[in-house]
This record gives C-alpha cells, structure tokens and sequence, in this order.
C-alpha cells in the first residue's frame, strides 16, 4: 500500500523530485494542498481542547515566519488554486482520499500507517458535507482560512534546512520526516496543513492520471492492483463502483473508468506474458447477506380425505352401454357421537382437548362438513334428541332436507335421523324400528332403525320430468356390547326383514327396488355378521358371540357364551331366511277378514308333519307316487322351533362401499378411533347393478341396481393418531364421515 502511494509521485512529477531533494518537514509544508488547510480549521473549531496547543505553537513559530513569509505565501496561493480545480472535477472521491490521509499517522520504525482516534465520525461527515455546497464556497472558505492563517512560514522555522528538500529524492525518508513533523506539532493547524501537503499532492497526481491515461506500464512496482468499475447512469466518475479488484503480479494493469458510457464487458489479461486481452460479458452479482432472502409463504391446506373415483375399467365388462337417462345421487352415513354418551365415557377421549369436545364447537364443524360435500341422503346416528329439534333440524330443513328422527327406546337420550333432499326424492313409506321387544328375552336393548323408501324425480319448474326405480334407504344402529353376537344377529334380522318387507311390495307393483343400507353396526369387516350381510348366508352353529361382531378377542376366557339354533324364538315373527313369518302374515289377513280363517299353501306346507297329518284317512284313495307315502313319525315328534336351521340367510344382494384396506399403503381402513382401539364398524351397503334378460325368448337385457361412482377416501389409524386421535380439530365426532356417490337410471314419468 505504501509503494501504491509513494510510486506515481516519484515517476511522474520532476518538478516534486527536484523539490524535494533533502528531506525536511517546512518545505513539504509548502507542497501542501488548502483543501487540507480547510480541513484542519474545521478541525480547530471542532475541538476545543486543541486550541490551546495551537496557539502555543502560532506563538513560538511567529519570531521565524519573517523571512521567507513572501514566498511561501505566494507559493501555497497558486498552489490551492491549482488544487480547487482538480478538487471540482473529483470532489466525492477526492474528499474520501482526505478524509483517510488526514487521519492516517506513519510509524517512523517500519512506514505502516494507522488511523488516529483524535476526529469522530460525525465531525468528519460534517466537514465533508460543509465542503461539497459549491466550489465557490470551497475557495471562498480556504481564502478565509488562509487570511486567518498568516503564519505560513512558521513551520520551515522548526526546521531550519530547507534547501535540503531539494536534495532528497527517497520517498520513504521523506514520509518519515513528514510523521516527525505531524507528530511534533499534530495541535497546529499550519503545521498540519502544510506537513499534509506532500502526500495529498500525490494522490492528486496519481489521480489524475488513472481519470487520464487508461494504463501505464511501471518496471520498479512489484504489485499492482486491476480495478474495473462500473459506470453509472450519467457515466460520472464519481459515482463509479468498485466492481472487482484482483492483484497481479508483474503484469499489464488494466483500469475500465467510468468514463466508458457504454461499458458492456469486462477485459482480463490474458496470454503469453499477458500482453493479450480476453473480454467478457458483464455479471449480476446478487446481494450479499447473512441471512437468506426471505420467501413468500403461501398458504396451503392438508386435504386428509380425498375423492376417490371407481375404476371404469371395473363396469367395461357390461354387454352394451345403456343410454337410458341417469341420476346421480350422494348418500353420507355419520355417527355424530352424542354429548350424553360422550359425558358418560369420558375416560375414551382423555387424549382430546377440551375445547374439540364441546358440543357447540362440534356442531359448528359438523355442519360445516355436512355444508361442504352436501349429500342427497343423510343418516346419522347418535343424535342427541334435544340437539336434533334444537340445532340440527332448523339447519338442515333451511338447506332444503326433509328429516326423520327416531330415538332410542328406554332411558337413552339419542337416536337415528334420516334426511334426504325434497328436490331429488319424494317419500313413499316410512318405517320405524324398535329392536327392543319384552316378550323375547334376548331382545331386550334399545336400539333402533329407520328404513325409508324414497322414488327419485328429476323436476323442473313445477313439472316432474322423470321417475326412477324406487329407493329403499335403511338406517340403524346397532348394540355395542363386543360379548353380545347373538343379540346384534337378532337386531339385523329385524332390519333386514322390514327391508324385505319392502322389496317385496315394490315387486307386487312390478317394480325393481333399489337398496341402501347403512349405519353404524358394531362390527369389523369380515366378520360373520359381516359375511351374512355380503355374502347372504351364515353358519353360526357353535360360534361364540364374541366372535360374531370381532370387536374383542375374548378366546382368552374360560368359559364364553355359544350359538346354537334356534336363534330366536319363533314368537319373534322372523324366519332364518331373515324374512317375516307367513304366519304372521295369515293371521293379519284372517283379523282383516272376520268369521273365517283362510290359510296359504306356505302355512299348510308347514303344518304338515304335525301330528294330525301323520294319521291316513281311511277313505284315502292309494295313488303310487303321491298318496302312498308314510310320514316320519320321528320328524313329527319335533316342534317347529327346533327344526330352525343351523345357519341363517337372507335373499337381499349388498355389497360394501369401502374395501376397507386403503390402496396403495396396504393398511387398514379405519373410521372410528378412541384412547381404546380404532377399527372400522360404519359401513354402506348398496344393491349393485345387474345386467337381467328382460325375456328369455326375445333376449331383451335389462339394467337393474345402483352404480358406484365414487366415495370419499377414509384414514388409517396413524394418521388419525398424527391428528391427535378423535375428535379434533377437523373431524367433530369419534367416527369419520362415509360419502358414496351412485347412479341409477330413470324412466320417463
């Protein structure tokens, strides 16, 4: 850095040489520049403390100044001239260069500089700010600083060999009598002024040449800096920015100034002896910082359940596509979990918050979701009577839903809603179920069921366009008790037997009956109460009850309650086909008709192995074949409650929904969860679709069931746990939401 500042001044300048042969502090007093003058005064008026010495020294320096007053006066006035108008052409840069000699000191020993501590910040950023008004203030304020001043000559008294200056053509020795000098008399502003002077005057100078001469070649330096800055837009130099600075050695310098106004590259030596010249494009250099930029954040939302569309490729299988009209429908089956029930387990939900377990939240959120996905056909379960007439109701008829509510028998306080859109469906029957019954002891819980039969229209205006095939939608129930298979059997009998009840009313009128069965039943898939509904059929012959629902693995027991046939009395009405008793039936028509009992080919077929039966007329005529058969009397011992069959059937065809295994992760599906399990017990059954020939001979085919188009995904039990189980602060209740979307076709009205 030293020989980057003393070099130019000892190539340049002969005329400074020839000065400057002896080294002496008065006559490089006399090279320096009043712009530094200027900045000393400032100096003087801001410290006070300075004052003193300074005019201690202007009184010592005053027996001296006599002799060579003339021409050092004249000398510094031509010189500060010559100054002023290389500082208007450069004054930002040239201030900063002033700023830093001004309080750079040199270390006699070694030549290092080092900055002083004597000026603040704020003092310099005033004296600077002071100076760049007007040039004609700058010269204005160094005249007055020089009249002030009348003591230029004092300093060459200090030392008294002044035509040594001359002499001395060693730059070093010379900044080593310039620090003696500013250290012996640092107070006085003359001395400071003039002791400045040879060091601004070659910055001045090497300055001026960089603006002038885009490069020299210099044999004595040994390192040389490139600096290749940046024009700005008015492509001054003063607002010149350092873009890069690379040191090199023994090599050509290079200096882009600012004075190019159409600077579009970078030049780089380069080749043998780097005498060539490599250009290259300009580079955006991003900001420097500590910290990373900081990023937009935009908010997302977690979709937990997604859509789940049928694979197409599933009814490709199909004959011939049907192009009769179709309506697409939406059915969601939620156990909402009742306040009641919640308030007397509280020992399930220790893991939720209590802000999730209020029911005013949870309402809040359960129509919210209702509002959301908005179903055609709603059953709920579990609701809380007081919250349906108070709550549910008045929102759910203002969205357009006729409901059905039936709650539970006994002291319970809740009970099952079904809801469908007025728009979509008018109601033909409703039906509501008690599963409790006291003349049956097994039968006695209280549980419930709804089964609704609805006809689907399409209308517009006032004018119903088209009628679809009815649509028998149940709802239910069933009991919890993991111990109590048998009973849970008995319960779905009843439905299924109201349900078949329907059907077969529909197929009186020649109409196909479509089937939605859902609710909540207790029960895991693939489990025998499971089986029956899907499969239509099931043995139960020695299975323990436990292991009709699965929701318990009680095997570990001793002793456990077994199935064995009758299932039920025969006072319940209900056959094992899951299907009301002829009987039954017989007796409603012989009440209808008073004075006679009549009795069907079913009723007489039963009773024919009764005792009287076994005994031949005697006026019997004997046909081979037909009359010649003799009844077993051991089958005609039996009573016909023992001869119930060993399984149990029904002659409805359900299919599920969910899969219940989730795709693609293998786990399984889950819609209830609590601190004690999670397993999936809610289900939606539906009667698929069917492709039947209408009539043998002609081979007319014809379409009958609902189509699956979709459902709403469900969770795994993971997942629920990663959401802090259930309820939370998305799903309301302890069991989650089932949404199916179907299709049914529709007959012109």
């Amino acid at each position: 850095m030293l020989d980057q500042w003393l070099s130019p001044c000892s190539e340049t300048k002969g005329e400074t040489k020839e000065r400057m042969k002896e080294p002496s502090p008065e006559k490089e007093d006399e090279m320096r520049p009043d712009k530094k003058q200027l900045m000393a005064v400032l100096y003087e008026e801001t410290k006070n403390e300075d004052a003193s010495k300074i005019s201690e020294v202007k009184s010592a320096l005053k027996e001296k100044e006599t002799e060579t007053r003339n021409e050092q006066q004249q000398d510094k006035v031509e010189a500060s001239k010559q100054v002023d108008r290389e500082i208007s052409k450069k004054e930002d840069r040239e201030i900063t260069i002033h700023h830093e000699v001004f309080h750079m000191k040199q270390n006699t020993e070694d030549g290092s500089f080092f900055p002083t501590e004597d000026i603040s910040s704020e003092q310099a950023l005033g004296a600077q700010l002071e100076h760049l008004q007007t040039e004609d203030s700058t010269l204005e304020t160094t005249r007055s600083v020089q009249e002030k001043l009348k003591i230029p000559s004092l300093e060459e008294s200090v030392t008294p060999a002044v035509p040594s200056i001359r002499d001395t053509t060693h730059p070093v020795q010379e900044q080593i009598q310039i620090q003696r000098l500013l250290e012996s008399v640092i107070p006085a502003v003359p001395s400071i002024r003039d002791t400045t002077h040879p060091v601004q005057e070659q910055m001045q100078i090497q300055n001026l040449e960089e603006s002038m001469a885009p490069a020299k070649t210099t044999a004595e330096v040994t390192e040389c800096w490139d600096e290749y800055v940046a024009p700005t837009a008015d492509g001054g130099e003063s607002g010149s920015m350092l873009l890069l600075s690379s040191l090199l050695s023994n090599t050509q310098t290079l200096l882009v100034s600012g004075q190019h106004d159409t600077q579009t590259s970078w030049h780089f030596p380069a080749g043998p002896g780097l005498a060539e010249e490599v250009q290259c494009p300009l580079w955006q250099f991003p900001a420097l910082s500590y910290y990373p930029p900081i990023e937009p954040i935009v908010p997302f939302e977690v979709m937990w359940r997604v859509w789940e569309n049928v694979d197409e490729s599933a009814t490709a299988a199909e004959p011939f596509p049907f192009t009769k009209a179709s309506m697409d429908f939406t059915v969601m089956s939620y156990n909402i979990l009742a306040e009641d029930l919640l308030k007397a387990n509280q020992e399930l939900y220790t893991h939720c918050p209590l802000e999730v377990l209020d029911w005013s939240y949870r309402c809040s959120l359960l129509l919210e979701e209702i509002k959301k996905w908005e179903p055609d056909i709603l059953c709920l379960q579990e609701v809380q009577e007081n919250h349906y007439h108070e709550q549910l109701y008045p929102v759910l008829s203002q969205m357009g839903y006729t409901c059905v509510y039936k709650r539970r028998t006994g002291t319970k306080t809740d009970g099952c809603a079904t809801c469908y859109r007025s728009s979509c469906f008018f109601e033909v029957s409703v039906t509501s179920l008690e599963f409790f019954r006291p003349e049956t002891e097994m039968l006695d819980r209280h549980n419930v069921g709804i089964v609704l039969l609805l006809r689907p229209v399409v209308i517009q205006g006032s004018e119903v366009k088209a009628k679809g095939s009815p649509l028998c939608v149940a709802n239910t129930h069933l009991l919890f008790n993991p111990s109590r298979g048998d009973v849970k059997l008995a319960q779905l009998a009843i439905m299924l037997a109201e349900i078949d009840s329907v059907v077969k009313s529909c197929k009186a009128k020649g109409k196909h009956c479509n089937l939605i069965l859902c609710g909540d039943f207790n029960s895991v898939p693939h489990t025998p109460l499971y089986k029956l509904i899907t499969t239509g059929e099931l043995y139960f012959q020695g299975l323990p009850a436990w292991m009709i629902s699965g929701q318990e693995d009680q095997s570990y027991k001793a002793y456990c309650h077994r199935l064995f046939a009758p299932l039920w009395p025969s006072s319940l009405g209900i056959t094992d086909s899951c299907q009301y008793t002829t009987v039954k039936e017989a007796l409603k028509s012989q009440n209808q008709k008073s004075g006679k009992g009549q009795y069907s080919h079913e009723v007489m077929l039963q009773l024919r192995f009764c005792p009287a039966a076994c005994v031949r007329p005697l006026d019997l005529e004997q046909i081979p074949g037909v009359t010649d058969n003799t009844p077993d009397a051991s089958r005609g011992s039996q009573s016909y409650d023992n001869r119930f069959r060993r399984t149990i059937s029904h002659q409805l065809e359900l299919e599920s929904v969910y899969k219940h295994i989730l795709p693609g992760f293998g786990n399984p599906e889950v819609t209830t969860l609590h601190s004690e399990a999670a397993a999936t017990v809610d289900y939606i059954f539906y009667s698929p679709r069917r492709v039947l020939p209408r009539d043998l001979n002609a081979g007319d085919l014809v379409s009958e069931g609902l189509k699956l188009i979709g459902s709403l995904s469900l969770l795994s039990e993971d997942v629920l746990w990663s959401m802090r189980g259930l309820p939370n602060h998305i799903f309301p209740s302890d069991h989650l939401s089932l949404l199916a979307k179907f299709q049914l076709d529709l007959n012109s009205a």
